[in-house]
């Protein structure tokens, strides 16, 4: 899109990690800056630029070659946690609810990308459950959030343990939702957090419910003898 005055639908959808359709009722609701002219949606950079800015949202608009440098960039699991912080007592009684209750908590997502997110975190529970045994299970969307002005890791203890059908068959207490801007990123994170959960001392600490200082200092601990 270097150089583009102009953007479409599915060029915006793609800068902001949102659906199209998404862009689409954005339009209808009047949340977004469009071009009057024309059959078919466009949306002027500047205009886009400023609305971003007043949302505080970030609006990926740079060249494939900057984008790419951008994502050369390591974010460690430590900082992805303190990014996305702990939250206690989430409630629901299945996983879609659970879900949304997670989601209504974070908030780096701004409120009218809420609903979009919900649904892409549905979406891949729908096609393969995230539930890693354990009684945890890591919900990431497939497609990464481009509005996002960093990589995080949001912590959330449930309030009940709800079937999540995981591969284990046990009941989840502990989602680690994975919300990256790249996917570079995401398969950073993933790893070294699956790496975590594969310590039977780190299942136990987590069972405490620990504070964010206490899972900070034992993610660094175990990352030391991560041999990636």
């Amino acid at each position: 899109m270097k150089n583009h005055m102009t953007l479409s639908v599915f060029d915006l959808s793609t800068c902001l990690g949102v659906n199209p359709d998404t862009i689409k009722r954005w339009v209808r609701q009047g949340k977004l800056p469009v071009l009057p002219k024309g059959a078919d949606l466009r949306f002027q950079k500047k205009d886009l630029e400023k609305w971003a800015a007043l949302h505080n949202i970030r609006l990926n608009l740079s060249d494939k070659k900057s984008g790419e440098k951008q994502n050369q960039i390591e974010v460690s699991l430590s900082q992805a946690l303190q990014n996305g912080g702990i939250y206690s007592d989430i409630q629901g009684n299945d996983v879609v609810t659970v879900l949304a209750s997670c989601v209504k908590k974070i908030p780096q997502v701004p409120d009218d990308f809420k609903p979009d997110l919900l649904d892409r975190l549905v979406e891949r529970e729908n096609a393969f459950s995230t539930g890693v045994g354990n009684g945890m299970a890591i919900p990431h969307p497939r497609q990464q959030l481009s509005y996002l002005p960093h990589p995080m890791i949001t912590v959330n203890f449930l309030a009940s343990p709800v079937d999540y059908n995981a591969l284990d068959g046990q009941p989840v207490f502990l989602l680690f939702c994975i919300l990256c801007p790249s996917l570079q990123y995401h398969l950073h994170l993933l790893s070294a957090l699956s790496f975590c959960l594969r310590d039977k001392d780190f299942i136990r600490f987590l069972k405490s419910r620990p504070q964010m200082d206490q899972l900070v200092e034992k993610t660094v601990m175990l990352q030391e003898t991560n041999p990636l």
